[in-house]
């Protein structure tokens, strides 16, 4: 179930698109459905269910919260299972230019090719991996320490899509950069979220555009965390309070303001 941590963007969000909208302005909000990862893979295995009920489960809670809270819905909601074939030609398109490259368990993109990278981050390639940088430890076979997985090869009783490399699915990373060149355009204006997304997600999304050849996002933005007692709420630290519970307990007015 969704935590108070994952309502603040949405919320911060509102604010910003009823002001946009106040001012004349034509806004489009695009808000995507991750309904396929390593997370969701891993709840599906755990609990013996397929994964498509625990995607369509957490997206009806989902937005059931934001409704309580008086959050206006997106204005679309693509999902990522629905642009596997988008993702699959893009990455063949980076490989054929060389920016990505091929290894025995996926695709990788080749991250120190790419022209600014660490840009949101405000740092240098080198400066983020002395920090602890992309924590995407798999892959014997990766060029470079900070390269990603575009496309991951299948595993044993993990849903799959084919490819020219094989039956496999695609990162993260991939999934979001795809949907939102898509259904926003080159060069579109605005890309937010929570601080936690702006690297490696945001940082490698932005990545895959620049070694494509093109204009991503404009602008950026990206929200605080809310806090407990001084703490960064999070699942690991077990200081949290699902949204459905703290609607159910108190006035959705109250969490809203």
């Amino acid at each position: 179930p969704p935590t108070p941590g994952r309502g603040r963007f949405p919320l911060v969000v509102r604010v910003l698109r009823r002001y946009l909208i106040w001012a004349g302005l034509d806004v489009t909000y695009v808000s995507n459905i991750t309904d396929i990862d390593d997370k969701i893979i891993r709840r599906s295995q755990d609990e013996g269910r397929p994964w498509q009920e625990i995607t369509e489960e957490f997206e009806r809670v989902w937005f059931e919260a934001m409704d309580a809270i008086g959050v206006l819905r997106p204005d679309q909601v693509p999902h990522a299972t629905g642009y596997v074939q988008q993702m699959v030609d893009m990455i063949q398109e980076l490989v054929t230019s060389g920016a990505a490259y091929l290894t025995d368990d996926g695709v990788y993109l080749s991250v120190p090719d790419v022209d600014g990278y660490g840009l949101l981050a405000h740092q240098s390639l080198d400066e983020m991996l002395a920090g602890g940088g992309e924590r995407e430890l798999v892959g014997e076979q990766k060029r470079h320490q900070a390269d990603f997985a575009m496309w991951k090869m299948a595993k044993p009783d993990e849903p799959s899509w084919p490819s020219p490399w094989g039956p496999g699915r695609p990162g993260w990373h991939t999934e979001c950069v795809v949907m939102s060149l898509d259904l926003l355009g080159d060069g579109f204006d605005l890309h937010g979220g929570g601080m936690d997304l702006a690297f490696p997600h945001h940082e490698n999304e932005r990545a895959q555009a620049v070694a494509l050849g093109r204009p991503f996002a404009r602008r950026w933005a990206h929200n605080g965390f809310v806090e407990v007692a001084g703490e960064k709420m999070s699942k690991s630290l077990g200081n949290f309070t699902t949204l459905t519970d703290l609607i159910a307990q108190h006035d959705p007015r109250a969490y809203r303001l």
